[in-house]
């Protein structure tokens, strides 16, 4: 019927199970995997979803009985992080971990991941503060248009 070009970023698109590990390291399960297994790998460790951290929030574990979604991020975190609040130093510290792996694996796997970003976390957990203060930024750098006002000489028209 005509020609179609898929737009979603690859860790939409191949519906695998992204797993990052807590030294960094990204792991890609195709198949179904339980957080059993992954708790089992990783003593000490529990597993947790990446859309349910919010900063301000306590850190939720998966039940080992859970099976582990496609096309989710998850995070394997220390234990005596279960239940506490996430602050924002914890959240900047596993985004920019979980940046570094999916980049470190895209640049692996293939280039298609460069050509879309990779969002990890829903636009909810963005403050609006932040949002607010980089707009203020933004135009106060912009030079502001002021128009040139000139006095307009008039002739006398014919009578």
């Amino acid at each position: 019927m005509g020609n179609a070009a898929l737009c979603a970023p690859s860790i939409i698109s191949n519906g695998v199970v992204k797993v990052i590990n807590g030294d960094g390291r990204l792991e890609v399960y195709t198949g179904p995997v339980k957080a059993a297994e992954l708790i089992l790998e990783n003593p000490g460790q529990f597993i947790c979803d990446s859309t349910n951290l919010r900063v301000g929030q306590r850190i939720l574990g998966l039940s080992a009985q859970e099976e582990l979604e496609r096309r989710q991020l998850y995070f394997i975190l220390p234990i005596e992080m279960l239940y506490s609040v996430l602050t924002h130093e914890e959240m900047s510290a596993l985004t920019y971990k979980a940046s570094k792996a999916l980049k470190r694996h895209a640049s692996s796997s293939s280039n298609f991941a460069r050509i879309f970003p990779v969002c990890i976390f829903p636009s909810e957990a963005r403050t609006t503060a932040d949002d607010s203060s980089t707009i203020a930024k933004r135009y106060s750098r912009q030079r502001s248009w002021i128009p040139a006002l000139e006095t307009i000489e008039e002739t006398s028209g014919r009578t």
